[in-house]
């Protein structure tokens, strides 16, 4: 935790004397105006392992090492992101330095595309960008909560492919049709298909911070080589583990609907969202089924507001640059891929955190998570539940 400490202290320390922007402008080329921002996460973790077997034998010890967390201290993303603006368009071009979930080894390409206005109520866009199937990926990282997403965001949103897409948003309805094929990044997401969301908000009061939002989306992803893969890490995202795995090798196509519910007025917010993923599948086995929920909570000290726009929320910058922007949260949120014949595992997790937001650059994060899981490996029933305290600092330009 030492390493960690320093590394937070230092980015603390950037931040304070960092003026308070979201992004840097560069400069004009004609009629582009150039900006660059950048967003950067030092995630320290402390496990409180907790390994049994259901039957109450000794755990071997493969079955130990197989379960057991490491990657305490790590950088979990290294985003850089270059944007042109025009009165019509725009366009950007991001990286991640770290690699896929802070893994470390390889650098991701992240929104790689471009947006033209048809009318005043819509767009399209084509490039690499996330696909419309989930309220908390579809919301900037830096507006998200919690250290860790939930576990059907991991699961299973689409996040980014390379695309087409069609927008028509007024300020209170939103309506998205994409289609999509494989991620720019190699050994990463593959598979074609479509997706479409729509929204509804029947409240927004920008000046009180009210704001009331519906959603429903559906995606349907092609399975390259008859492949499908579902998993969640115990909501730690540096872990080596997975807790919840489920794996075919006859698999057509999956369908995932999703729902979302929001509602923020002043400091309060509350958000769920519910999905479901069906899995059809060559010959004669049935559909393989999963899903999963969770539902959070959010109360803001102090008068900052929340903001919406476009189906999405997000955070406000605090007014007081000093005392910064508090947050206390909390969430439960549960995941089953367990059908039939196939024994992904089950998992459910209670977290508890706070947010400090210093300036509109810094955050720090401190999350404490309580996990559930069990899955059979090998034949035998696996319960891992460990406690995790989670730290992160956040950098913003």
């Amino acid at each position: 935790m030492r390493f960690a400490r320093s590394l937070l202290a230092a980015s603390l320390a950037t931040a304070i004397a960092s003026p308070a922007f979201a992004e840097v402008p560069i400069d004009v080329i004609g009629d582009t105006e150039l900006y660059f921002d950048a967003l950067l996460h030092f995630d320290a973790y402390q496990y409180s392992q907790d390994i049994s077997r259901a039957d109450g034998l000794a755990l071997t010890a493969g079955q130990i090492t197989a379960n057991t967390r490491t990657n305490k201290v790590q950088m979990r993303r290294g985003e850089l992101i270059l944007r042109g603006k025009t009165l019509t368009a725009e366009w950007q071009v991001g990286y991640d330095t770290v690699g896929s979930r802070g893994t470390g080894r390889n650098g991701r390409w992240l929104d790689v595309n471009y947006r033209g206005r048809i009318n005043a109520d819509s767009t399209y866009r084509i490039g690499q960008f996330k696909q419309p199937n989930s309220l908390e990926e579809l919301t900037s990282t830096r507006s998200n909560e919690f250290i860790s997403k939930a576990m059907i965001t991991n699961a299973f949103g689409v996040a980014r492919r390379v695309g087409a897409e069609y927008q028509y948003a007024t300020p209170s309805i939103t309506a998205t049709a994409t289609w999509f094929s494989r991620e720019i990044n190699v050994n990463q997401r593959v598979g074609s298909g479509w997706g479409g969301r729509l929204t509804w908000a029947p409240i927004i009061e920008a000046e009180t911070g009210e704001a009331l939002h519906f959603g429903l989306s559906a995606v349907r992803i092609d399975a390259l080589n008859n492949r499908y893969t579902l998993s969640s890490r115990p909501q730690a995202d540096i872990t080596n583990v997975n807790t919840v795995t489920a794996s075919l090798t006859d698999a057509d196509e999956s369908t995932i609907i999703g729902a979302e519910a929001m509602y923020f007025n002043g400091p309060f917010k509350i958000m769920g969202e519910y999905m479901t993923s069906t899995t059809t599948r060559n010959g004669t086995a049935p559909d393989y089924k999963a899903d999963g929920w969770y539902v959070s909570g959010l109360y803001t000290l102090g008068d900052d507001l929340f903001g919406y726009r476009g189906g999405i929320y997000s955070t406000a910058v605090p007014t007081d640059p000093i005392a910064g922007l508090w947050q206390l949260t909390t969430r439960y949120d549960r995941l089953d891929a367990n059908d039939g014949a196939v024994l992904g595992g089950a998992q459910s997790a209670f977290t508890v955190g706070a947010n400090w937001y210093i300036r509109s650059n810094f955050r720090l994060s401190l999350n404490y998570v309580m996990v559930d899981s069990e899955r059979v490996q090998s034949g035998v029933l696996i319960n891992n539940n460990p406690n995790i305290l989670e730290l992160r600092g956040q950098i913003t330009i």
